[in-house]
């Protein structure tokens, strides 16, 4: 036994051993009290990672999901508590217990049970990613003084449950004859990679040559399988497919377009947004790493941890696995940070460097004993503009925890924003940038805490969506490659779908910037992962064309979409659990529309009647209902945000929107778009165009409610 067990006390968990990922079951921590005991007003905090999605603990009804309760051998009254923020950063998700009406005595226990199911309730759902040690941090405060002493703590593996989804993915482009590679990946329902898959596949390469007809995974794939050496024949699209026929799971591949021959640049897709245990996220920074190259398949990935929480030697440890396993030509890693500025300050903004190496200047130490570097500290955004002012360095203002001021810009540092992430969706946030007269490019990422980038589910937390990607036209498949595209602002960003775009004006691409006599071409080439319901370009903040002109719908089936977030700050989050009935004729059928996570999605249907889970963030969640009922059947939609009804006549003549304030917060009913196909071809030219400077860009929008946004092309006439 140690020092600190003897003096403060131990804790141990039953049942031991691993945990399947999102289960439901019951879980006991028993804190045994060490010599100094516990007094009487003393406390127990019990505590978990706040990136956890570990179901909130309850007291005080025994029949509902996640009851809990204390026990003790002692002479003590317990009063126990479920708190976040209660702890230090980033143990904030804790029970706190109160010692009352007598003390502890070394020996004595104090158990907290998770998921009690002797009231009859089903027990509490554990955290729906992987740890490889998730810790419940025992804190005592034995005296009463609210100082808190850590004595050991007992964990839990958390593992992957059984495969749920199919996924293939794989580049964007290829040459005929050129070898390349496509990845087939088992996922459990909650996103991870099912690691103990042994299913049959078969595989319909689609016309590629190189995969084999039927696979068997075993427990060496860890669920993922990449196949090296496949081939495309000829000039053409391909996208290829797997099923498993016994699990009843099949899927399609991201388009690979084979071209006649590459151009000078090509398309290479990563997650450039997202942090480790280190600071605030899950699991080694080695491991981030690994997961990228290894099981989301992506091809370039950078590292951001909140600069308060890198120490020294977090510092060295980023820089030293980003080298280590960076792999020019197969896999890229950077080295960076986040400055994590609170937003009147500059707010967050990822910093990244070239190479192997850069400065570290922190926002602040609050979180970091050793304060002998605080001299490098930069507590304003233009402090860091100032300190990297001779540093050839890359600052990314986005949307995240708190959000970038964009009230400060330095054009040289800061060529492109953060548009999309597991935090949300923030058009507002380009827009605002394009209003400032900013000349940036887009970008999207995970921001990732659960030690999935590149291939980031929101589970059940605080995230609301699946994590973006960003796709990079780049000469190479390095450092320099990738970073001169970057600050040329050749990139584009997607929800975390590997959808191929290219937009060009009078020939120039994504990032440029360039002088016209007149209105320029805008010339467009999608390749979706789904039918396409539409592409806009803007010029600035104004919509100047939708493809297609008319959008062809349903007539038997109506769409009903809601959309928006709360405020700009962290607690953004929209809940609309609710539903919506028919008052004559009936249902057919329901499907859920854009739903991110299996904590979300409809819940009862009936022929009068749909209920659902949901929350937003920016992004749109929604049903799609098939009818049989007059035009003068009337929709109710009830929800905590928006009440309203509506006829089916109306929804007829055209969309119906219904704002309801926050940040583009609104319920659209229409008859289902059935989009244009899988790939879009199309030009645009403006009649006229006042002089001065132009920035046009576009969004795609699939009827799966995937999207795009491409960097926009600077037009001065």
């Amino acid at each position: 036994m140690t020092e600190a067990e003897a003096l403060y006390g131990w804790a141990e968990i039953d049942p031991e051993g691993s945990v399947v990922a999102g289960e439901t079951g019951t879980w006991r921590i028993t804190y045994h009290a060490g010599r100094y005991g516990v007094d009487d007003g003393g406390v127990i905090k019990i505590a978990w990672r706040d990136v956890s999605d570990w179901q909130a603990p309850q007291f005080s009804d025994p029949q509902a999901p996640g009851y809990a309760t204390v026990s003790t051998t002692g002479p003590v009254t317990l009063r126990p508590k479920f708190e976040k923020q209660r702890y230090v950063r980033p143990w904030r998700l804790c029970v706190t217990i109160d010692v009352l009406d007598d003390s502890l005595a070394a020996g004595d226990t104090v158990t907290l049970t998770l998921g009690d199911r002797s009231g009859g309730g089903p027990g509490i759902r554990a955290q729906t990613f992987c740890k490889e040690a998730f810790e419940f941090r025992v804190a005592v405060d034995w005296c009463g003084t609210w100082v808190y002493q850590r004595g050991p703590s007992p964990s839990v593996e958390i593992v992957s449950g059984p495969a749920h989804t199919l996924v293939v993915v794989g580049p964007s482009e290829t040459a005929p004859g050129e070898e390349t590679w496509v990845g087939v990946k088992a996922e459990d329902v909650w996103g991870n990679p099912s690691r103990a898959y042994g299913g049959e596949v078969h595989i319909d390469g689609g016309g590629l040559i190189g995969l084999p007809e039927v696979f068997r995974f075993t427990a060496e794939h860890q669920g993922v399988k990449r196949f090296e050496g496949v081939k495309a024949p000829e000039v053409g699209v391909y996208r290829a497919c797997v099923e498993d026929r016994s699990g009843d799971m099949r899927a399609q591949g991201n388009p690979l377009v084979c071209v006649v021959e590459h151009q000078a640049v090509q398309p290479f897709w990563g997650d450039l947004h997202g942090q480790s245990e280190e600071t605030v996220g899950t699991n080694p920074v080695s491991s981030y790493f690994r997961f990228a190259r290894e099981s989301a398949l992506v091809d370039f990935v950078g590292h951001q941890g909140n600069d308060f929480q890198i120490t020294q030697e977090v510092w060295q440890e980023i820089r030293g696995q980003a080298n280590a396993q960076n792999d020019p030509g197969r896999f890229v890693a950077y080295v960076g940070w986040e400055w994590s500025g609170n937003t009147p300050l500059g707010g967050d903004h990822n910093v990244y460097y070239p190479g192997d190496d850069g400065p570290l200047h922190r926002s602040s130490h609050v979180l970091i004993e050793d304060k002998s570097d605080v001299d490098g500290d930069c507590t304003h955004v233009t402090d860091l503009y100032r300190a990297l002012r001779d540093v050839d360095a890359l600052l990314v203002p986005h949307v995240g925890g708190r959000y970038a001021n964009l009230n400060w810009h330095d054009p040289r540092l800061e060529a492109v924003v953060e548009v999309y992430s597991e935090w949300g969706e923030f058009e507002w946030f380009l827009r605002e940038a394009l209003e400032k007269g900013y000349r940036v490019g887009f970008t999207a990422g995970s921001d990732d805490h659960k030690g999935r980038p590149g291939a980031a589910h929101p589970g059940s937390g605080s995230f609301g969506v699946y994590g973006g990607l960003t796709c990079i036209w780049a000469e190479e498949l390095t450092r320099e490659g990738l970073w001169k595209a970057l600050k040329a602002r050749r990139c584009y960003g997607t929800t975390g779908q590997r959808i191929r775009l290219e937009v060009t004006a009078d020939g120039q691409p994504m990032g440029a910037e360039f002088i016209a006599d007149g209105p320029p071409k805008i010339a467009v080439k999608v390749w979706g992962t789904a039918p396409i319901e539409r592409v806009d370009v803007f010029r600035g903040l104004e919509q100047v064309y939708s493809y297609p002109e008319e959008i062809a719908r349903a007539e038997d089936r109506v769409r009903v979409a809601w959309s928006g977030q709360r405020i700009r700050a962290r607690n953004r989050l929209v809940c609309w659990d609710g539903g919506l009935t028919l008052d004559r004729g009936q249902i057919l059928a329901v499907e859920g529309y854009a739903f991110d996570s299996a904590s979300e999605g409809i819940a009862e249907t009936s022929e009068q009647s749909v209920t659902w889970q949901s929350v937003t963030t920016g992004d749109a969640d929604g049903v799609v209902l098939e009818l049989d009922a007059p035009d003068d059947a009337l929709l109710s939609f009830d929800t905590p945000v928006v009440q309203h009804t509506v006829s089916l006549g109306e929804i007829a003549a055209g969309p119906v929107v219904v704002e309801a304030g926050g940040i583009d917060i609104q319920v659209v009913f229409e008859r289902e778009p059935l989009g244009v196909g899988s790939a879009v071809e199309f030009c645009f030219q403006e009649e006229e165009l006042p002089a001065g400077c132009h920035p046009y860009w576009v969004r795609v929008v699939q009827t799966d409610g995937a999207k795009a946004w491409a960097s926009p092309i600077y037009v001065t006439v």
